[in-house]
């Protein structure tokens, strides 16, 4: 991986990198400075080097024209033909100099001066030609008038007077060029010492605080290396080219190998050519830019690892030039995923096979998982009502009956209750526990529900119920099932009374009853006891209560009874009814002993012994009859 610390270093070197570029600024302003002075340096050289090529051309110049005056002047004293070539050849002289003089000097300022010379010099050379054509026609006279005349005169006066001028003009202006040379170099030499000592002293300081930052690059290098060699991970870089450059120590722990020997090797050789045939995609996707994440199963040393991937485009002024590379090793984790997720298939396969419903509901009061049992006593498939309301699976009854329920685990209580529910036609009794999932914070993510079917179970405690609460021959009920009936119908009477309500009880038994059993056997004998329990339940209403209390004795409790008498009533139906019924093709009768009361308040001990005197009135007066007593009134007998 190419050095995390490179952000570091650039900014570890910023300031000395300051330094330098305010000193090469500097140093670019005293240049800048100096070619200005240096172009202005320059014009003057020039314009002294021509100034040096004018002047003697100015000479030469002056030296023509004296060389035609004395030409001109010693043809006037000698009148000889001979001195008029000297003159000529001076004015010629004179015409190219002037021209020479244009060619050299271009300033401006000497351009009408430059213009008049050389007029001055054609009307010379004018002159000339007409004193040589006068003298040459045989005219010396008017050759020398010409010569001698004012104008011929004034214009050689003009012509040197001008000469001179541009001659003393240039001196002097060449003169205060070598002066301002002069005094502008010192001032140069200064300028060029200055911006030489401030480039070393800005040099020494940038160079300074690059050797500084250097070192504490070299440190902060350092901790890094420290911290990516202690951290529980791989962490490599590689180029473009899919070459390594950086990796920590782990990467070496891992393939048991040097990490600077790794240095340099494709990732086909750190890796191996499976396991980074798995990882190519990944290594195309990243130096396309894609930052990608991944788990791998790699091969090491004939051991199976699995790692998480993280892969990382490393870009430069917007290019890829490689990529970093993170991996963490999950094999512990995997292993551990892979031991949960065993256990979650035994678990799985032990709740789907267990005869309780079992569920997982969140706050949302969605489902999140149910077993098997779903699919028996539903009819549906767990997985396709996973995640649906619970409204949607069970219906708005169904979770009506438990709302109280639901929203007391929801708010964190364990819950227990029983209900009983249909379902897919069947009805089950169900017990039912809600168990709240509390989280660390105290908050209720959501409950687990448990339901067992105890139908079987209730329907045994209702059978053993019954046997416990009725006679197992004639199934009517016992003694203790008909004590607690005695007391509420007298409860019930305190209330009815009110109303001149009467209630009455009957006592019963089969007459000679031990001589039907030692004469044809207790089978017979139980015959008897089932039909005549059958022949009094006939003979009462629905709603009177009547009981087995032991042997062949029978009770009876007639409730709201508008009179007495129509308890009497009862008993003679009772009596005749046992007449006509002949069980096992025995002619048998019945004793019955009444005892009735209007106010209710005698207590049931009581009641039940008047009962008794009562039967025992109708055995005494002969069986087959009745006998009635009233609380606390006189007797009537039959």
């Amino acid at each position: 991986m190419r050095s995390s610390a490179e952000p570091t270093h650039r900014t570890s070197l910023g300031r000395g990198v300051g330094l330098l570029m305010l000193a090469l600024l500097a140093m670019a302003v005293i240049v800048a400075l100096l070619a200005w002075r240096a172009r202005a340096t320059l014009g003057d050289l020039r314009r002294a080097d021509r100034i040096n090529t004018v002047v003697p051309a100015m000479t030469l110049l002056m030296e023509d024209l004296l060389n035609a005056e004395t030409g001109q002047r010693g043809y006037l004293l000698t009148q000889r033909a001979g001195y008029l070539q000297p003159y000529r050849d001076a004015i010629r002289s004179l015409d190219r100099r002037v021209d020479d003089l244009f060619a050299r000097d271009d300033d401006p300022a000497h351009a009408p001066r430059l213009a008049r010379i050389r007029e001055l010099v054609q009307l010379k050379m004018s002159e000339m030609n007409q004193t040589i054509r006068l003298h040459d026609s045989g005219r010396p006279e008017e050759a020398l008038e010409l010569v001698l005349g004012d104008q011929g005169l004034h214009h050689m006066d003009e012509l040197r007077d001008l000469l001179g001028e541009l001659t003393s003009s240039l001196r002097a202006e060449r003169a205060t060029i070598s002066e301002r040379l002069s005094r502008e170099a010192g001032q140069t030499e200064l300028l060029m010492l200055a911006g030489l000592a401030m480039l070393a002293l800005f040099s020494v300081m940038a160079t300074s605080q690059v050797l500084l930052r250097s070192r504490d690059l070299l440190r902060t290098q350092q901790r890094l290396r420290g911290i990516a060699d202690n951290v529980p991970a791989l962490i490599s870089h590689y180029d473009g080219t899919g070459h390594l450059r950086f990796a920590n120590a782990e990467v070496g722990r891992v393939f048991h190998s040097d990490p600077d020997s790794l240095v340099g090797k494709t990732l086909e050789e750190v890796r191996g050519i499976e396991n980074a045939a798995q990882m190519r995609p990944f290594v195309d996707r990243v130096l396309q830019g894609e930052s990608v994440a991944f788990d791998a199963e790699q091969v090491i040393d004939g051991e199976t690892l699995h790692f998480h991937q993280s892969f990382v485009p490393e870009l430069a002024s917007g290019r890829i030039e490689g990529f970093y590379a993170c991996s963490m090793d999950i094999t512990e984790r995997k292993r551990a995923e892979a031991r949960v997720a065993a256990s979650e298939r035994r678990m799985k396969a032990i709740t789907d096979n267990l005869p309780v419903f079992i569920t997982y509901i969140d706050a949302e009061r969605r489902l999140r998982y149910t077993n098997e049992t779903m699919r028996s006593w539903f009819g549906l498939d767990p997985q396709a009502v996973t995640g649906l309301h619970i409204d949607e699976v069970f219906g708005l009854e169904s979770t009506g009956q438990r709302s109280a329920q639901l929203a007391l685990a929801l708010g964190g209580e364990r819950v227990e209750f029983e209900i009983t529910a249909t379902m897919l036609g069947k009805q089950r009794h169900l017990r039912s526990i809600y168990v709240p999932d509390v989280g660390p914070d105290g908050r209720v993510s959501g409950i687990f529900t448990l339901s067992i079917d105890i139908t079987v179970m209730k329907q045994a405690e209702a059978q053993l119920a019954r046997l416990a609460s009725s006679d197992a021959l004639t199934g009517l009920p016992n003694r203790r099932e008909f004590d607690q009936a005695l007391e509420g119908a007298l409860a019930r009477q305190r209330r009815h009374m009110r109303e001149g309500r009467v209630l009455a009880l009957l006592f019963l038994d089969v007459d000679r009853f031990k001589s039907i059993n030692d004469t044809h056997g207790h089978g017979v004998g139980d015959t008897v006891l089932r039909d005549f329990a059958t022949v009094l339940r006939r003979a009462v209403r629905g709603s009177d209560q009547v009981a087995r209390i032991a042997g062949d004795e029978f009770v009876a409790v007639l409730e709201g009874l508008n009179r007495p008498e129509e308890a009497e009533q009862v008993a003679a139906k009772i009596v005749e009814a046992v007449r006509a019924a002949r069980p096992a093709g025995i002619a048998i009768t019945a004793s019955i002993g009444i005892a009735s009361v209007a106010d209710g308040e005698v207590p049931a001990a009581d009641l039940i012994a008047l009962a008794d005197r009562a039967l025992y009135q109708a055995k005494h007066q002969g069986r087959d009859g009745w006998a009635a007593l009233r609380w606390p009134g006189p007797d009537l007998r039959r």
